[in-house]
């Protein structure tokens, strides 16, 4: 797996440490994650961190569990005594606690490389895209538009919130395997919800997708391409994260 784009660019221009959008991958590894933490949870970007650095720490080891229910469970259990330990550090006034005492939530989006496949998890609506075989747009756990317009099932940083999504919400979450050979080319286009939603709406208008563009893009062009999106209305005002991944 090469990482060949990494771009953000927070909601608020003047307040990048507010970008509560994270992506996470480690040099020669084999997995990356990418979050989307929710703006009304309490340090949501810290709790989007740690579920990144969570998943990729299980996936890069050599003897990795497969994606399952079990393995969303196996990253809760990882990520969550980290996140606790950090509030501990940074709760200390009783607004600040009663404000953490209601959890934390965050998207996850987690993509693992394998010999002949590529396997997701997306939890939430930070969503993958590729060109199929026959040079089609595809894209998991979202595939239309409207979809973005619901609350989605996010990760929460308390247990309280898990009956829910090991219940009745488990059918807005899931796992995809894609064989290599049904990615023309290999790659592998990661983005949170509200340039997702910008590049499904664009495909469905059958207009010219912007992916080709934004892989050419720096950081400051990102950034400059957001702001001129947002200010013509097509784009919705919310931190905006991409990444670009390339396959052998």
């Amino acid at each position: 797996m090469k990482i060949l784009k990494s771009l953000t660019a927070p909601k608020e221009a003047d307040h990048p440490d507010s970008n509560e959008d994270y992506f996470f991958w480690e040099a020669q590894g084999k997995a990356c994650a990418m979050s989307d933490g929710a703006s009304d949870s309490f340090d949501s970007r810290s709790w989007a961190r740690i579920l990144c650095q969570s998943f990729t720490q299980i996936y890069n080891q050599v003897s990795a569990p497969q994606l399952d229910d079990k393995c969303v469970a196996l990253v809760l259990s990882v990520a969550r005594p980290f996140f606790d330990k950090q509030l501990k550090a940074v709760t200390t006034s009783w607004s600040k606690q009663l404000a953490a005492s209601r959890g934390s939530f965050a998207s996850l989006l987690g993509v693992i490389e394998e010999p002949r496949q590529v396997s997701i998890l997306a939890v939430g609506d930070t969503i993958a895209l590729w060109m199929d075989h026959r040079q089609q747009l595809r894209s998991f756990i979202l595939r239309k538009s409207p979809e973005f317009s619901k609350n989605p099932i996010l990760l929460g940083s308390e247990t309280k919130t898990d009956s829910l999504l090991f219940g009745s919400e488990h059918s807005r979450w899931g796992f995809v395997t894609i064989p290599k050979a049904e990615m023309q080319p290999r790659k592998l286009f990661l983005m949170t919800d509200a340039l997702g939603h910008y590049v499904l709406s664009q495909y469905e208008k059958n207009r010219p997708l912007p992916l080709n563009l934004l892989s050419t893009m720096s950081q400051i062009d990102f950034q400059s391409w957001v702001l001129s999106q947002r200010q013509s209305g097509e784009l919705h005002k919310d931190d905006t994260t991409f990444a670009l991944l390339s396959f052998d």
